[in-house]
């Protein structure tokens, strides 16, 4: 194990690591015995690129305020080297990190260029930067990662990871991670966000036209390169780099002209960042300290990590909530879950969290959230159901979200029953006669019959409300407002069914079953309504329960 070469101090801060490229190759690098746990660490670009040596500096403060340095984003594991070829200058591992892929200097290499031709001497990277031995430390880091790329200068993304570069046209794991939620979040400014990826060629042009048709034929090069383009040359024949929201609105745009053409996904020439995956994190990223946080919610129940906590940690520094990461091991997602959503209720916030997936089975660990995803350290969050697993994306990520509107406010204790006052009605029956709307997003259910009703109670609570003036009565479905032939304003409710499964301390005691949207409110007015404080929560029993209109009052399917 290559061990440090000296602690000289410089510029305030204490070297910790200083080796010639020439002996990394093959090593497994480590700050175990040198570096202080809880301090901020940063690699010198200017070391590296000039001197070949790779240095490490510890400071004792942080947030930083003399030094400028750029932090680097990445998965663990993806892209791997060709069969039978090593990266150039070869590879090492990091002490505490081996299950993660090797670090190539080449891509190292080109990581500090980058950092560099954007002024940055210093760089972040977690993998060097945090001891990965030490819980205390990467607790603490983990505390103030959000911070780390806030303040950053530049962020460099690195989508295919640290084996190798990724090109345009390679699928990576980069958007499916946890992570990327916060980094994206901290960098909201086009010109803070760059996507760094193989690049051998000297333009986009010359690159689409090495492609094989349909994206290499000359009306999609025309198409793509009529404007201007977003590839910047980082290093001539290797690599190239570019404003990530400048790369996805080329991959939105690059989608649309397939999806038109009727060509298939495979054909694509821009597939390092997945389309869908894209949207949705735009969706959420509004602006500059503008976070949606229904849209971030349903992120977060897409993407992956090796430990399930940190899909909760990953939005905590997004959504101005700060935990002590100390207090929650590995598996604790649905506790630390619940404290976010408490931080939230507790600033006045809305119960948008109630809308990440309504069509998803109850959790059957807390059911006002749907199915938590299965995660990995690689690959894609998936959900399991009785008829097989499913992409997490899949079934949130390409649905589009329901409105919030009038979403509940409340408290949550630790048992993280979500206590509110609301509107509620009782379910009168089952349906013998259910009746789809003509948008499909609801029914009506004129006839009823008394088939026994569940031995618990079950209701039917508000939890959204809104006016739609641009319903079309006759079709159901939204359309654009006509100033001659305006529709009548309705208001639509969204209603959750609620079970009681017992009491505590006089409490009644609640579990979701179902939701539904988009119900005129002027189809329940003989419904008994009853204002009252319900508390929802404990375990999901099942699938989503589908449920309707009567003029009577709510009925089961």
């Amino acid at each position: 194990m290559q061990q440090p070469e000296t602690t000289q101090q410089d510029s305030g801060a204490r070297l910790l690591l200083n080796i010639s490229l020439s002996k990394l190759p093959g090593t497994t690098v480590s700050l175990d015995d040198r570096a202080t746990p809880c301090r901020f660490r940063l690699l010198n670009c200017n070391a590296f690129l000039d001197q070949s040596n790779l240095r490490i500096m510890e400071y004792a403060t942080f947030p930083l305020t003399e030094h400028l340095y750029a932090a680097v984003p990445y998965p663990w594991r993806d892209l791997q080297p060709p069969e039978n070829s090593m990266p150039p200058e070869g590879s090492f591992s990091v002490r505490g990190a081996e299950h993660a892929d090797q670090i190539s200097i080449d891509v190292l290499r080109t990581a500090c260029l980058a950092a560099r031709r954007h002024g940055m001497p210093l760089l972040w990277l977690d993998r060097l930067c945090l001891l990965q031995t030490s819980k205390q430390d990467k607790n603490w880091q983990i505390q103030r990662m959000f911070q780390i790329y806030k303040r950053c200068n530049i962020c460099l993304i690195f989508p295919g990871g640290f084996v190798r570069l990724a090109d345009l046209s390679e699928p990576t794991s980069w958007i499916d991670r946890a992570w990327t939620l916060q980094e994206a979040a901290a960098n909201l400014t086009r010109d803070t966000l760059k996507c760094v990826f193989s690049f051998t060629q000297s333009s986009l042009q010359e690159y689409l036209q090495g492609l094989p048709e349909p994206a290499g034929s000359p009306a999609f090069i025309q198409f793509m390169c009529s404007g201007s383009t977003f590839v910047q040359i980082l290093e001539p024949g290797h690599s190239g780099i570019c404003d990530l929201m400048e790369l996805f609105a080329a991959i939105f745009f690059t989608t649309s002209y397939f999806e038109a053409n009727k060509l298939t996904y495979n054909d694509i020439p821009l597939r390092i960042v997945a389309a869908p995956a894209a949207a949705l994190l735009k969706k959420g990223l509004h602006g500059n300290n503008f976070i949606n946080h229904q849209n971030l919610w349903m992120s977060a129940f897409t993407r992956t990590s090796s430990r399930p906590v940190d899909t909760v940690f990953s939005v905590m520094g997004p959504m101005a909530v700060n935990l002590t990461v100390s207090e929650y091991g590995a598996n604790d997602r649905l506790r630390a879950t619940i404290h976010l959503i408490q931080a939230l209720l507790k600033r006045g916030r809305k119960a948008d969290w109630l809308f990440i997936a309504p069509e998803l089975p109850p959790s059957s660990e807390l059911s006002t959230l749907p199915t938590f995803p299965e995660t990995s350290v690689s690959g894609r969050a998936f959900i399991r159901t009785h008829n097989g697993d499913i992409s997490a994306f899949d079934a949130i990520g390409l649905k589009e979200p329901w409105k919030t509107d009038g979403a509940p406010q409340g408290v949550m204790p630790d048992s993280g029953y979500f206590t509110f006052r609301a509107k509620g009605a009782l379910i009168v029956g089952r349906s013998s006669d259910a009746i789809p709307s003509k948008n499909g997003q609801w029914y009506e259910c004129p006839a009823f019959n008394s088939v026994p009703l569940a031995t618990q109670e079950v209701w039917a609570v508000v939890v959204g409300r809104r006016r739609e003036s641009n319903r079309d009565p006759n079709t159901g479905q939204i359309t654009l407002f006509d100033a001659d032939k305006p529709f009548p304003k309705i208001q639509e409710l969204t209603l959750m069914l609620i079970e009681k499964h017992g009491v505590q301390d006089g409490q009644a005691l609640y579990h979701r079953l179902g939701m539904e949207h988009e119900i005129d409110e002027g189809k329940m007015g003989k419904w008994q309504w009853v204002e009252r404080d319900f508390s929802v929560g404990g375990q999901g029993k099942g699938d989503r329960v589908r449920f309707g209109v009567s003029l009577q009052g709510p009925v089961y399917f």
